[in-house]
């Protein structure tokens, strides 16, 4: 069970964000505190997974606790005010929930905590690093995707999609400067698709299957593919 602290000094946010939890298998509700010093003492005393913190606080704002919290769990901010979506992320939260939310965003941010505390307990809590995600615009939010959690990009004309396990992101942005920010976990298999090589189910004469999705392999990318596919299978 994932344990959450709700930190936000608007009873209705409290209110609303226990009653999300509340409908939510995977979490459990341990507290919540209208400032950042109560929940410090929450802290002190219980173990917590996930804090939805909100920004803007009277005494010490959700960011500034952010920065002096040592060994801090996951974070999810919720705030009025888009600006602070990149010093956010630059912080590494797991994701913005933009005020006013529905129940259906803040689903998909408890997707994102699953998918980053799942991640944790097979390869470690010190996993992610800077090198191991990017930010895409989605619409009017910047959005942090962990490169582990990609299956494959699709790219159309100017805009990408970035399909994860559990979510979808389309951006506008060239699979050209995209394939720049990606690490060797990648290949480029078509003009239209990277994949994630360990994501790969099998591989065809003329395709690579992931999971239930068959993506065609280019002709002009395909001797590429299969050397990296070989180099790979030969380094273990």
């Amino acid at each position: 069970m994932i344990r959450c602290l709700i930190v936000d000094d608007e009873p209705l946010a409290r209110k609303l964000l226990e009653e999300f939890i509340s409908k939510t298998p995977e979490l459990t509700w341990i507290g919540s505190a209208q400032n950042a010093l109560a929940a410090r003492v929450i802290l002190a005393k219980q173990k917590v997974d996930v804090i939805f913190l909100d920004i803007q606080m009277p005494d010490l704002s959700g960011i500034d606790f952010l920065k002096t919290m040592p060994g801090r769990p996951l974070v999810v901010l919720t705030t009025a005010f888009a600006e602070y979506a990149l010093e956010g992320f630059e912080l590494d939260v797991i994701d913005y929930l933009l005020k006013p939310f529905d129940f259906n965003r803040y689903l998909k941010a408890v997707n994102k905590i699953c998918e980053r505390l799942s991640l944790q307990k097979t390869q470690g809590p010190n996993s992610d690093n800077p090198s191991d995600f990017i930010f895409i615009k989605d619409g009017t939010n910047l959005v942090r995707v962990g490169m582990k959690s990609i299956l494959y990009i699709k790219g159309a004309r100017e805009y990408v999609t970035i399909v994860t396990p559990s979510e979808k992101w389309l951006s506008l942005l060239s699979m050209k400067k995209l394939e720049e920010q990606l690490n060797s976990d990648f290949a480029r298999i078509h003009n239209s698709y990277i994949v994630r090589l360990d994501a790969i189910t099998m591989i065809t004469k003329d395709e690579v299957i992931m999971g239930s999705d068959r993506l065609p392999i280019g002709g002009t990318y395909k001797k590429q593919f299969l050397e990296k596919i070989n180099s790979l299978k030969n380094s273990r």
